[in-house]
Parts: C-alpha cells; structure tokens; sequence
C-alpha cells in the first residue's frame, strides 16, 4: 500500500499523511498536545489540561475499544511523526451515522491542510468500511479555521444552537456539520486495498 519504509503500520494511506493505530510510546506526545489551553478551547473543552495519567488511560480504553468507536493517529508520511488524532465516535451501525473528531496537536501543521487529509480519509474510510449514510460533526463558533478546514474537507453546517458556550465574557453557537456518503461518489481509497471493490 505505501512504497516507502513506514516504523508504523500504514492503514490508510495518503497524499501527504497516513493513518495508522495509537501505540504505548504516544502517550507523552498526546500528553503534550492536552495539556494546552489553546489545544483544549479549540475542541470546546475549555478550560481542560490533562495529565499523562489522564491520556494513559485513554490509551488503555482505544486498546479496548469496541465498535462504537474508531480511533487514528495521523502521521506525517515523510518524517513518520506522529502529528494528530482523527476519530469516529459514536457509531450507529443501525441509523448508519458517527460522529468525527479531529485534533492536529502539533503548531506547526496548523492550517496547512493536514486536518482536510485527514477528514477525507477519515470519511472514505467510514462511507466504505463502515457503510455510514452520515458523518456529523461538532464545533465552536469561534472556532474559524476549523470551520474552515471542515468546509473544504465537504462538511455543511445543518444546524446550531445559538449562545450555547460561555467562553471569556462572551457567548458562542455551538454548531454541527455534516456530509453524507453521496458527496463521496468516487472513493480515494480505490486501488489502495488490493482488489476490493472501492
């Protein structure tokens, strides 16, 4: 799937980043990016800093996850460094719908388009692997190149509930996204898993 020398598993590949699973030595790095403010406003969890104990048993939980759930560590396909989280959460096989979270917790990978690879991916993965009908996703108005990076991936604002965060005085909508498996007519992940039908 990926011509080129990766110390981590490949489990979908892209352009300029792959996804692959969480190990043990990413609990520090993940540590570093949830102990910041800024890092932890932008996901609307103000206010939040966790600690290594915090992010350790996060891990413990992905290393049990079930079905519900689907994690990816994003990582720069040139250096191998692990740069972001990209998940599905919430998954309703019944109603074929799940939430997606994304963080790209390293500054200098910000608005560089590495969070629009990772969603496409993300999605690709969930339309053909999951059969999701839809894909929604959460995020706080103040929140711009988020909003943004979610736009450019395809996402569509289809709601908000106005006034919902209080965040320095100020109050802000929380708003949902979504996209749905048809503005996906042409997956990118064909010719990537051998002969299966994508």
């Amino acid at each position: 799937m990926n011509d080129v020398f990766s110390p981590r598993p490949v489990v979908i590949d892209g352009e300029r980043i792959y996804l692959s699973n969480f190990v043990q030595s990413d609990v520090p790095t993940l540590t570093s990016w949830f102990q910041q403010l800024e890092v932890t406003a932008y996901i609307g969890m103000q206010g939040a800093s966790f600690l290594v104990e915090q992010e350790q048993q996060w891990f413990e939980s992905y290393v049990k996850s079930n079905d519900k759930e689907q994690h990816f560590a994003v990582i720069d396909k040139h250096t191998h460094r692990l740069i972001g989280n990209v998940s599905l959460m919430d998954i309703r096989q019944v109603h074929q719908r799940a939430e997606l979270g994304i963080v790209i917790g390293e500054r200098e990978y910000w608005s560089k388009g590495y969070g629009r690879e990772a969603i496409r991916l993300l999605c690709q993965y969930g339309f053909a692997f999951r059969n999701l009908h839809t894909i929604y996703l959460w995020y706080v108005s103040y929140n711009e190149r988020a909003r943004k990076s979610y736009e450019a991936a395809g996402f569509r604002e289809t709601g908000r509930i106005p006034a919902a965060r209080l965040f320095n005085g100020n109050r802000y909508d929380d708003v949902v996204m979504t996209i749905q498996a048809d503005a996906y007519p042409e997956s990118g992940l064909r010719g990537k898993f051998g002969q299966l039908p994508l």
